[in-house]
């Protein structure tokens, strides 16, 4: 959990020892002051107590959604959705949307190397990850000649940077056969393409498993 995440949490916890503290002057301090003194300090105690329990009440609820998140922000809705109730499709939504901020067409990815442009892909390189199972999987789903050509003719940069970027999300086995399928295969790209295309359901599993598993990066 980063900093951002921990502040409500504080906030929270400042004004519950608050409370304890104004409870425990409250009934230590006034038995041993006068009148005058108890019934000033019962009104400030009390006063601060309640704008105390407002303000805290109020900063928790504004903070929860202040700051979008990429994959959970609900724009209609102007706030984020539980990470729970995150699906592939809003997941792969999202992706085509960040497909236009890193390309201009998808000739570009399989190109240009875009896996290795450092200052498109975030807090820690947090997106490189995301944006290689999404090259892989739009190969498998839309099923586009022009695409597959795109990768059996792909230099070899291009696929190092592709695989090591799914070696960044854990990837071992996977990476191994597609090394060996496009190192071996590319007079046979039926091969590659049966590869591709039979760990679709996969690769959909794995890349909104790693957007959960790494949504606070997303901020």
């Amino acid at each position: 959990m980063n900093l951002k995440k921990k502040i409500p949490l504080i906030i929270a916890a400042v004004g519950i020892v608050s409370l304890i503290g104004a409870l425990l002057l409250f009934i230590v301090a006034l038995p041993k002051a006068d009148a005058t003194y108890k019934k000033v300090l019962e009104i400030i105690i009390a006063s601060l107590m309640v704008l105390l329990s407002l303000l805290s009440a109020y900063y928790l609820w504004v903070i929860r959604d202040a700051e979008p998140n990429f994959f959970l922000f609900d724009r209609a809705k102007k706030k984020n959705i539980p990470v729970e109730n995150l699906t592939f499709a809003i997941v792969n939504e999202k992706m085509n949307f960040y497909l236009t901020m890193v390309c201009d067409t998808p000739e570009q990815l399989w190109q240009e190397d875009i896996l290795e442009r450092e200052r498109m892909l975030g807090y820690r390189r947090v997106y490189r990850p995301l944006l290689a199972y999404k090259m892989l999987y739009d190969l498998a789903d839309k099923k586009i000649a022009a695409y597959w050509e795109l990768l059996i003719n792909a230099k070899a940069e291009t696929v190092n940077s592709l695989c090591s970027a799914l070696e960044q999300a854990g990837e071992q086995e996977m990476v191994k056969a597609f090394r060996f399928l496009m190192d071996n295969y590319r007079d046979k790209p039926e091969k590659i393409k049966d590869f591709v295309e039979g760990n679709c359901r996969y690769i959909r599993g794995k890349m909104i498993g790693y957007v959960k598993k790494n949504i606070e990066l997303f901020y």
